[in-house]
């Protein structure tokens, strides 16, 4: 087989809203670049046929919602525009592998008729699916047991990994995602579009608020406690400068305020008009949080082997865009541990407990977990760092690709030859 440049290799992660896209991998990872709407359109004329455009938006068509593919010949052809959008731009690529990733929503029969497509309709040379949870897995250094909950908009996936497969029948989905937050903020703000509700979530003023971070904000007893403080009227008033002096004081004062200990902050809208909002920009991520909390245990339960049970407590992996929402991650955190860590108030406090392994400890715990831990990404990876890591699943992709295709691991991906032999079926032969 000819060896494939890694110019050439394509990763795609199709997603419900949006799909990540790359073409070639350099000397180092980066994020992806190229992030077009998931969706394509009926043909004007052709029944059962799809085009890339259409003039009424109305009529088009989301092959992927909740994770779930609903519609997998628009979803094919929707593979088929990228690949070919590609060549366009690249007219003399060729022997191109492609790395696609997975949601764990997808059923074996979708897969065969993705994996026939693109050997037979977009011409692949090489192909392999990878699901989502195990390219995260990958990402952060290939823990052999970990727990991935994958935040999406619409829902959220809590999914173990075992001895580095995906237990799929342990798997769980819950209907709260990142619209979940949305909904809890348009109770707070009937008056406020989607769109505002949206431009707020996403913008720098909207963060959760540790118990701490709570006592320190403006709404906290300490905060009013500390107003006043090195304020001399009297010097102020026989200085002459009182105007200057009090406007010098509150400009001082909202360049050094952190957004938790303003009473208000603005923001800009998608429109680009300033919004003020108040307390609500710290509120909304709490239902969210305690259902992830409750559905992890739950799924962590069904692993019966203690051992890989408690190593996949202490990998808990966070993806999907929500957790670039500043302190939610750490919220999920403390939530989880005062859920569900075993003898937590026998502990000094809720941070040791979450550091303390068993053996260290002078308690022993036959239950689980007895100790849990985030994990933390590698520092090895600068690019992604600047970003952060919400969408990680795809440098484990990046990972993945550049092992496999280059030392042609044929036990990771499915060739040509491969499908010219065994067709769809060729794909569970794959390690993965």
């Amino acid at each position: 087989m000819a060896p494939f440049h890694e110019d050439n290799y394509f990763l795609i992660s199709p997603g419900s809203t949006t799909t990540l896209v790359q073409f070639g991998l350099g000397e180092t990872y980066h994020p992806p670049t190229i992030e077009v709407p998931t969706k394509v359109y009926p043909h004007a004329t052709l029944p059962n046929a799809f085009a890339s455009t259409s003039t009424d938006e109305s009529t088009a068509i989301y092959p992927i919602q909740g994770g779930k593919i609903i519609n997998i010949d628009a979803f094919n052809f929707f593979i088929k525009l990228i690949y070919k959008g590609y060549l366009k731009t690249r007219p003399f690529a060729s022997n191109t592998p492609l790395v696609m990733i997975s949601s764990s929503r997808w059923t074996k029969l979708q897969i065969e008729t993705i994996t026939q497509y693109m050997f037979e309709s977009v011409g692949i040379q090489a192909f392999t699916i990878i699901p989502a949870a195990l390219a995260a897995v990958y990402a952060y250094g290939g823990q052999q047991n970990a727990v991935v909950i994958d935040i999406g908009k619409e829902n959220t996936e809590i999914v173990p990994v075992v001895d580095y497969s995906v237990v799929k029948s342990a798997t769980k989905v819950i209907p709260f995602g990142g619209d979940s937050i949305n909904e809890s903020l348009q109770k707070m703000l009937p008056n406020w579009t989607l769109d505002q509700i949206e431009s707020l979530k996403k913008s720098d003023v909207f963060e959760v608020l540790s118990d701490e971070d709570k006592k320190k904000s403006f709404f906290g007893m300490d905060a009013l406690e500390a107003e006043g403080d090195n304020f001399d009227v009297a010097e102020i008033v026989t200085s002459g400068r009182t105007r200057e002096i009090l406007e010098e004081r509150e400009k001082h004062n909202e360049q050094k305020a952190p957004n938790a200990q303003l009473e208000n902050n603005t923001f800009t809208d998608v429109d680009g008009n300033q919004i003020t909002i108040g307390k609500e920009r710290f509120k909304g991520c709490e239902l969210l949080i305690s259902k992830i909390s409750t559905a992890v245990f739950s799924t962590l339960e069904k692993i019966v082997d203690l051992t890989k049970r408690q190593e996949a407590w202490d990998h808990v992996i966070i993806i999907g865009r929500t957790s670039r929402i500043a302190g939610f991650i750490e919220a999920l955190n403390t939530q989880i541990i005062e859920d569900h860590l075993v003898g937590k108030d026998l502990q000094q406090s809720v941070a040791q407990a979450a550091f303390q392994t068993s053996s260290a400890s002078h308690i022993q715990f036959s239950q689980t977990p007895n100790s849990i831990r985030f994990a933390k990404m590698p520092e090895y990876f600068p690019e992604w760092k600047k970003t952060g890591y919400a969408d990680v699943s795809f440098l484990g992709a990046q990972i993945v690709a550049k092992q496999i295709f280059s030392s042609h691991n044929e036990s990771m991906y499915v060739s040509k030859q491969a499908y010219n032999e065994r067709g769809p079926l060729a794909f569970w032969d794959l390690a993965f």
